[in-house]
């Protein structure tokens, strides 16, 4: 559906807008918070083998499937290699840029400010990430092809103090071995970007709605990611400590900016619902709101999406974490509880009149 067509109403454009930008945003904060506890409390080498794990699952079916629906299937394999990491990061709300210095020859940069680590995060995590993340994705994709002359190099690394993340596909004369897949190599002068020659997503594959919907997909999917990851590497247990954590900083640290994007400035119960029921709307999630009395109401939700029956209750409570934390931020006199009932949950409010905390 296109965005300039007359059954697609600018009145729900603009919703569509809001729900993308709100949920992509708290979805990727929550996967970046991830990552960041992980490095906190397991060390350097964790966060690094997380990473690791998280970019190679499912990586192949992915690639394929991704250079089909974006309509690159049939192009040179370094062209089609840095579109697909191109448009794939557009549409999951990153700034890029593309260089085509020849078919066999194609540049990528990822621009700051970093998707993953926004303000001084960056400071704070190992610099070792960066390689990781290359190394782990890029040097992959002539595999995936059926090409075996497919490498990447990576040339910058913000993290080391570039200004953005760089690399470039190359498509060699002969085969390569697997350890020859990836360089790192030291490059002072690269192409410049020219916006004109940059290549463009297909508008009738990808009209407006279309990306504004697959962009907090593109969050989410990284999010059910780490937890598949963590619960390999160190258990249930130790990853809904570190899921905990994360959404209980996530509402210190970022819960006004997700309350003042919802448009919520009292802070009475209903109020508070409406901002729950917001954020949970725009990931997708289906909630109600029920009034049961003057200071205390419900919220009704229906599944657990992205974490289904296959994953535990427990997983489920530590995500409420951000929900029962950012309750408390709003108003300190309002309690708040959750109850898993078969397919769904509700969520009781009741503002008690006292001070809780």
């Amino acid at each position: 559906m296109k965005s300039d067509d007359p059954s697609f109403s600018k009145d729900a454009l603009s919703a569509l807008r809001f729900e993308s930008q709100l949920a992509s945003a708290f979805l990727s904060r929550t996967f970046s918070g991830l990552t960041a506890v992980a490095f906190r409390e397991l060390g350097e080498g964790a966060v690094n083998e997380l990473w690791h794990r998280v970019l190679t699952s499912h990586q192949g079916e992915r690639y394929e499937e991704g250079l089909r629906k974006l309509g690159i299937e049939n192009d040179p394999a370094a062209v089609a290699a840095a579109k697909y990491h191109y448009f794939t990061n557009i549409i999951g709300g990153l700034e890029m840029e593309y260089v085509e210095e020849s078919e066999r020859k194609v540049w990528i940069r990822y621009l700051a400010p970093m998707w993953t680590y926004a303000g001084v995060a960056l400071m704070a995590m190992p610099a070792s990430v960066r390689r990781t993340v290359f190394g782990a994705w890029h040097p992959r994709n002539g595999r995936y092809m059926g090409n075996p002359r497919l490498g990447f190099v990576a040339t910058k690394f913000s993290m080391d103090g570039d200004p953005y993340d760089e690399g470039y596909f190359y498509e060699y004369d002969r085969d390569l071995r697997e350890d020859e897949t990836y360089r790192i190599e030291v490059v002072r002068h690269t192409p410049r970007f020219d916006p004109a020659r940059a290549p463009t997503l297909d508008a009738d594959l990808w009209p407006e709605p279309r990306i504004l919907k697959a962009r907090p997909k593109f969050s989410a999917g990284y999010v059910q990611a780490t937890i598949d990851s963590l619960y390999w590497m160190i258990g249930e247990l130790r990853t809904h400590q570190i899921v905990r954590s994360t959404m209980r900083m996530l509402a210190i640290q970022l819960g006004p900016q997700f309350v003042a994007q919802t448009g919520v400035e009292t802070k009475d119960v209903a109020s508070i619902l409406r901002f729950h029921q917001v954020l949970l709307k725009a990931m997708g999630r289906e909630a109600s709101v029920e009034s049961t009395g003057a200071s205390s109401g419900c919220l009704h939700l229906h599944g657990y999406k992205p974490f289904d029956e296959r994953y535990p209750p427990e997983l489920h409570q530590a995500f409420f974490e951000f929900h029962s934390m950012v309750t408390r931020m709003i108003s300190g006199t309002v309690k708040i509880t959750r109850q898993e009932k078969g397919s769904g949950e509700t969520w009781e409010l009741v503002d008690t009149g006292n001070w809780l905390y």
